[in-house]
């Protein structure tokens, strides 16, 4: 049997002398736990200094606190707190465990500088307790002179104590002796005894590595003393903590503690510390396997854990060699050596040891402070021509009432001056600061991919609509998988071809599946896990749930049915963030760690930006508000057609801002149109609705976009262009553009946290599925102006031929319109390249804006400007039969025909907002009716106003 956990058998506890957020990441202390019954971590200044100082596991911590003007102290604390909590929640199931054993406890010392502060350290411990806010903490407290009274009323507050540095047998009676007191204080207040522990920390290497020179020294001088001398060398310590226990059984085996036992006390176990071995001449596990006893605990460092795990021999020793232990401690005197004295000397000797190196620990804290607030954001440069003025104008009209601390207060009427739309934003203004939150999320989000990694799993689907997964897909896209990562699959289409793809390339029972939805009521993500949790429970039966997360906000419905299902982990969400707001919450972090990216770079990159804009204090340039007010300004004066260029390594940036913008923005006849994916052409071939923006890296040379931007510009366009370093300056410019979109609705005036019109696509497309509940199909609809080759159109105007039908819809065009491509389709290569051949065509003819969708993704984000916005899109909707559709488990229709209504419903919508559509339907082959179609366009002719 393991050494481990046969030690058991003796009711020894063994506590790991070490933390680190690595172990606590990689699933380190978790196996120890579950494997080697490991019951409980110590911790303490020295610990942390190599933990910290010595490794780059905090420094993306270290730069998001420090960016959020926290002192030096503040960001150990933070950090310090963050590691205790996390190891106390992996103890957790330990510690409420019938048989616990008073085990499953994570010790936190209070700072070395207080350790002769009474009053000092009671403050500390007290905060400390409340703020890591778990029952399974043990605040650590020195037993000086000074520790004695503040061990006393940190037990009276019902706080568990690990008393530390102990080193001689009347100190430690004084420290039983405050313990009993604090509980006797109690007692008298009428305040319960039980959950309440502690242990006695009696260290015994450092002993020996004291009084065995002195006894040396002795020996070798010879004679009767020498010989004495010589038989105690190594003894002094072992010796000592015997004598210990035969203390410890005395004390708490009289009347006095059986008063307090009968309700409910338990006593404090001596716990052995400083076990690992100081000197070579000795066995590795001296001071281990020589002090087995019941009751007791020993804290160990991991190498000599590991050394005991391999040849270890627990047997009960601590009772072993009494009378030889008490001779020992007797004559010691009779060499000259006071042991009071030398204890003493070990006690001022072992605080200056922790404090050496915490001195050290906030040393290098400070330096990396310092180093985080001298970092720079992305650069962004406006060339807004004309329209300069304008923009100034406004932003000093904003900065004279003080709009930034208005905006970071959530002051609602900067945006609207209604009661209910002020109530609104202000519920929705969580994002501003969830990067802070998130920060301290991280470790707990990067164990559990490990987690998932070590559990076997080689992919991830993740599984949602429009916020859920726009993130997401910016992180697979734009990122090389990380090294510890996993492939992922990102599903946010109910087209039955999709799902079946992603079921068919993926290993059914080695996957994870991330089921995301804010609400937890939205129809897609519910279908996908349905589906797919179908599909693993014919393989795992009742084990299917293992395979799923849900990400959700508290109180939704989808945690009570993930619950019921079992699921591995359900992520709760911030209830006052809104879905195109949530890159940087779970919804977009969790599969971030699964990629295998630095979660922590990604928001530390998040907090500049948040620090630049104004989150921290005044500052004198916040560049979220002036890209923000030039969008207003340019939008109010015409120039509403926000044009995203990109080189093609971020082109998936483009859907993430297609939903902030679109759907923050579109409402109320006004609104940003924001264009993704259309190549850049000549400046003749713009309106004068254009804004330009463009993002790319510093080191990707893209000349061919730059060229054409400084064309566009010289043209007297507004071109925006913002320069990345890497991939994760994503993180910087989720925020910066969060920031901006929700500065232009104030130009705008209007609520950039609603979405009035998205309820009517949903609406129609209920009311539909309910007929197919009813009578089994959707139903008819009108029948097409004309019919070409399998291909049917239909719209409001008239012709003869697919081509003269092309012709009239876009004779409607104006300038200023844009064309959107509605395309509830199978994405492919193929398509994407049919449809942007039409949107060429188009954009080259008419000289209007083009944008394109896949539905129904974009019913979640660009749909709301559909509805809500002005009224000058010509919408093109491409549907197509589904012969090899898919069922849907509980339910009496398909994905196809869930699909066929989705877009159906939305056309609907779009008809109730008087917008001008047309409807082609391509039949089987989706591929093959494009063509066709685009074979009409080119016969058509197409002439600009």
């Amino acid at each position: 049997m393991n050494p481990l956990i046969a030690i058991r058998e003796f009711d020894q506890s063994i506590w790991l002398d070490f933390i680190r957020r690595k172990i606590l990441i990689n699933g380190e202390l978790k196996r120890r736990i579950d494997n080697e019954a490991l019951r409980g971590v110590t911790s303490n200044p020295a610990i942390f200094e190599k933990a910290i100082g010595g490794s780059d596991d905090y420094d993306g911590a270290i730069k998001s606190l420090a960016l959020q003007n926290k002192t030096t102290d503040e960001i150990y604390t933070e950090m310090v707190i963050a590691d205790i909590q996390h190891a106390c929640d992996l103890f957790r199931p330990l510690y409420d465990s019938h048989d616990n054993s008073s085990d499953g406890y994570v010790s936190l010392e209070v700072s070395p500088t207080l350790v002769n502060d009474t009053e000092g350290t009671i403050e500390e411990g007290m905060r400390f307790w409340k703020t890591v806010d778990r029952p399974n903490v043990m605040i650590k407290v020195p037993a000086t002179l000074e520790g004695l009274p503040a061990i006393r009323r940190l037990i009276a507050e019902g706080i568990n104590v690990n008393v530390t540095l102990i080193f001689g047998l009347e100190r430690y009676r004084l420290v039983a002796e405050a313990y009993i007191s604090g509980l006797e204080d109690r007692v008298k207040a009428g305040l319960p005894l039980d959950n309440i522990d502690s242990v006695a920390s009696f260290f015994l290497s450092r002993i020996d590595v004291l009084i065995d020179p002195m006894l040396e020294k002795i020996a070798a001088e010879g004679g009767e003393k020498g010989a004495l001398a010589e038989s105690m060398v190594g003894e002094v310590a072992l010796s000592s903590a015997k004598q210990a226990y035969q203390i410890y059984k005395e004390i708490f085996q009289g009347p006095r503690w059986k008063a307090l036992l009968a309700k409910g006390a338990d006593t404090q176990r001596l716990l052995w510390a400083s076990t690992g071995n100081k000197n070579p001449k000795y066995d590795d596990l001296k001071y281990i396997e020589n002090l087995i006893g019941p009751k007791t605990v020993n804290t160990v460092p991991t190498e000599t854990l590991d050394i005991f795990r391999e040849k270890g021999q627990p047997a009960n020793r601590l009772e072993e060699g009494l009378d030889k232990a008490a001779d020992v401690l007797r004559r010691l005197p009779e060499l000259g050596i006071n042991l009071e004295e030398q204890t003493q000397a070990l006690e001022e000797d072992g605080a200056k040891k922790f404090k050496e190196p915490f001195a050290k620990l906030m040393d290098s804290i400070e330096k990396k402070r310092l180093a985080a607030l001298e970092l720079t954001t992305a650069p962004a440069k406006l060339a807004l021509g004309q329209y300069q003025a304008d923009v100034d104008a406004k932003v000093k009209e904003f900065n004279d009432k003080n709009f930034t601390e208005g905006f970071w207060n959530k002051q609602a009427d900067l945006w609207v001056q209604d009661a209910e739309g002020q109530e609104s934003i202000r519920s929705f203004m969580g994002w501003l600061r969830v990067a802070e939150t998130m920060v301290a999320a991280v470790p707990a989000i990067e164990q559990f991919a490990q987690e998932v990694k070590d559990a076997g799993f080689k992919h991830v689907v993740v599984m949602g609509m429009g916020g859920s997964t726009m993130a997401p897909i910016v992180f697979t896209e734009s990122f090389e998988q990380g090294e510890n990562g996993l492939p992922i699959s990102v599903l946010d289409t109910t087209d039955p071809s999709t799902v079946r793809r992603i079921e068919e390339s993926i290993p059914l029972a080695d996957t994870l599946f991330i089921v995301a939805s804010k609400s937890g009521t939205t129809a897609e993500p519910l279908a996908f896990g349905d589906y797919f949790y179908d599909k693993v429970k014919q393989i795992k039966g009742d084990k299917a749930g293992e395979n799923f997360v849900a990400i959700t906000d508290p109180g939704s419905k989808f945690v009570t049915s993930a619950t019921a299902q079992g699921y591995r982990h359900i992520f709760l969400n911030f209830a006052e963030v809104g879905g195109r707001f949530s890159a940087l919450t779970y919804f977009g972090l969790v599969p971030a760690a699964m990629y295998g990216l630095s979660t922590g770079e990604i928001l530390g990159r998040a907090v500049l930006m948040m620090r630049a804009c104004g989150a921290y204090g005044k500052v004198d340039q916040n560049p979220g508000v002036e890209l923000g007010v030039a969008l207003g300004v340019l939008a109010k004066q015409g120039r509403d057609k926000l044009t995203l260029i990109v080189p093609e390594s971020l082109s998936s940036f483009g859907l993430w801002l297609e939903q902030l913008t679109a759907e923050s923005t579109g409402k109320q006849g006004t609104g940003i149109m924001p264009i993704a994916g259309e190549p850049v052409r000549e400046p003749a071939l713009y309106g004068n609705d254009r804004v330009f923006v463009y993002v790319g890296y510093e080191n990707e040379a893209d000349e061919a976009n730059k060229q054409a931007l400084q064309a566009l510009e010289q043209a007297g366009h507004p071109v925006v262009r913002i320069t990345l370093e890497d991939a994760y300056d994503f993180g910087q410019e989720f925020f910066r553009w969060e920031v901006a979109i929700a500065v232009a609705s104030a130009v705008l005036e209007i609520n950039p946290f609603d979405q009035p019109n998205v309820q009517a696509a949903k609406t129609a497309t209920d009311a539909l599925m309910k007929v197919v509940e009813e009578q089994g199909s959707l139903p008819e609809g009108d029948a097409p102006v004309v019919t070409e080759n399998d291909v049917a159109y239909y719209t409001a105007v008239s012709g003869s031929s697919a081509t003269e039908v092309l012709q009239a819809f876009f004779d409607q065009a104006q300038p200023g319109n844009f064309l959107c491509l509605q395309a509830y389709l199978t994405e492919t290569p193929s398509l994407n390249a049919s449809l942007d051949q039409f949107r060429a065509q188009v954009q080259e003819q008419l000289h209007i804006a083009t944008a394109s969708g896949y539905g129904p993704r974009f019913l979640h984000s660009t749909g709301q400007y559909h509805k809500g916005g002005p009224n000058n899109g010509l919408f093109v909707q491409f549907t197509k039969n589904h012969p090899q559709d898919l069922p849907l488990p509980g339910r009496s229709y398909t994905f196809g025909t869930f699909q066929n209504a989705q877009a159906a419903g939305d056309l609907q919508a779009l008809h109730d907002y008087d917008r001008r559509t047309l409807h082609i339907h391509l039949g089987d082959d989706a591929e093959q009716g494009l063509q066709t179609v685009l074979t009409a366009l080119q016969a058509a002719t197409l002439q600009a106003k």
